[in-house]
């Protein structure tokens, strides 16, 4: 029986060339849809998983914000996940030494590409327990969470030009009703700087019981997001609905688009609890 080898090329790219470098690419939260998917059928198959292509960098946000972050280099996250695949030169050799096929054709071609989103959580429901624990063990995190803060993702960047993100009203009232009504203290996380938040919601700075979270790392955001007792947030973002399904039994979610919007966006079979 041939060996059996997966390897999680994150996203195809004409500037590109594994396992060192790729020009432009996806956010976290997408690009941990096909490393996701190469591991756990990796598992599931016995097949060997081979070094993830993660080291991206994307200059057409980087020229917009003027800022390291923008680079969209994920690299310091992935670090973590190596012990779980080959080393990156045995990677190197064995993917220039062998013919390659995508998911496609996962049941009769032993060498597997993953790359893309594809059915996003739809794929991964089954093994949800599986990455947990592979997270857990990977970034030797424990829960100290809060019980009553509230994670609130707020979404800029991309959103803004994509125009999905929520309108600024919106936003000031559901973090008034989070403060006031339900009396939660609030971390936001955000892919934007303090100025640049509250040039988006008009205002010179944050509320009382509101606080901007300085950043380690997007992993790292996430799983803290994840440990939250509540959490709020825009199902259009993957990086958010990450963290709900990373989360542990009896997280409070809080959707920033009504239940009819979010209905539409088939991203992943976990519901939002409540609507804003």
């Amino acid at each position: 029986m041939d060996v059996k080898y997966y390897l999680p090329l994150i996203h195809p790219k004409r500037l590109s060339f594994y396992p060192f470098i790729r020009v432009g690419g996806f956010g976290l939260g997408n690009m941990l849809f096909p490393f996701f998917r190469a591991l756990t059928y990796s598992v599931r198959d016995g097949a060997i998983l081979l070094y993830p292509h993660h080291n991206q960098f994307q200059p057409r946000n980087f020229l917009r914000n003027l800022n390291r972050d923008s680079l969209r280099n994920y690299s310091t996250d992935f670090q973590k996940f190596k012990w779980s695949s080959l080393p990156i030169i045995n990677s190197l050799n064995i993917y220039y030494s062998r013919n390659w096929e995508n998911e496609n054709h996962i049941e009769s071609f032993p060498n597997i590409l993953f790359y893309g989103y594809k059915n996003y959580f739809y794929d991964l429901i089954d093994y949800r327990d599986l990455i947990k624990n592979y997270i857990n063990y990977s970034y030797k995190i424990s829960r100290t969470y809060p019980k009553n803060k509230l994670a609130y993702h707020l979404r800029l960047g991309d959103f803004i030009i994509n125009k999905q993100n929520v309108n600024p009203g919106k936003v000031l009232e559901s973090l008034n009703y989070f403060t006031k009504k339900l009396s939660f203290e609030v971390e936001i996380y955000s892919d934007s700087s303090l100025k640049q938040i509250n040039k988006f919601l008009g205002i010179n700075k944050l509320p009382k019981k509101i606080s901007l979270v300085k950043s380690v790392s997007p992993m790292h955001d996430l799983i803290k997001m994840s440990q939250a007792r509540y959490i709020c947030g825009n199902p259009y973002s993957t990086f958010v609905e990450w963290a709900r399904f990373l989360s542990f039994p009896g997280q409070v979610s809080y959707s920033l688009q009504e239940k009819r919007i979010s209905d539409t966006i088939f991203v992943s079979p976990i519901k939002w609890q409540n609507y804003l």
